[in-house]
């Protein structure tokens, strides 16, 4: 589980912007989330939300500059390892996997990387989000560092 916070307490205008980003990137794989899809999809998914965003703000002009600020992939399953073993970048989600969903942009030439970090329960018609509880929005992260 990740969360990023602004050292001083308060995002600048662009830290939000990607920050938000990043947040809404990470709802949209976690509302596609369920048993039966594949899981390299959920990586897709992202990339492509990504070239969206990340072109609307003049980050990037083309799809193939997302690499240069998004260089991981958005999950791995999560065992009796951080890192669970196995080949589970290859087929469908099952329903009882236990998973990351950790989108994360990083631009080195302002000095900012965000990173939001969610585990999920997979289930026949979703997931469950098991860290729900946990600060991730501009202003409670704000709120909590007054």
């Amino acid at each position: 589980i990740s969360r990023t916070f602004p050292v001083n307490g308060k995002f600048t205008d662009r830290q939000k912007t990607i920050y938000n980003i990043v947040l809404e990137g990470q709802q949209i794989v976690i509302d596609r989330a369920k048993a039966g899809i594949e899981f390299k999809s959920l990586n897709c998914i992202l990339k492509d939300y990504y070239v969206k965003a990340l072109s609307k703000i003049g980050l990037i002009s083309n799809a193939e500059e997302v690499s240069k600020y998004y260089y991981h992939g958005v999950s791995h399953l999560l065992g009796l390892e951080t890192h669970d073993v196995g080949r589970h970048n290859e087929g469908l989600l099952k329903s009882g996997m236990v998973m990351t969903v950790e989108p994360g942009l990083y631009i080195a030439e302002e000095g900012i990387g965000i990173r939001i970090e969610d585990n999920i329960l997979i289930e026949d018609n979703g997931c469950r989000v098991l860290s729900k509880d946990i600060i991730k929005t501009v202003e409670d992260i704000e709120d909590f560092m007054k």
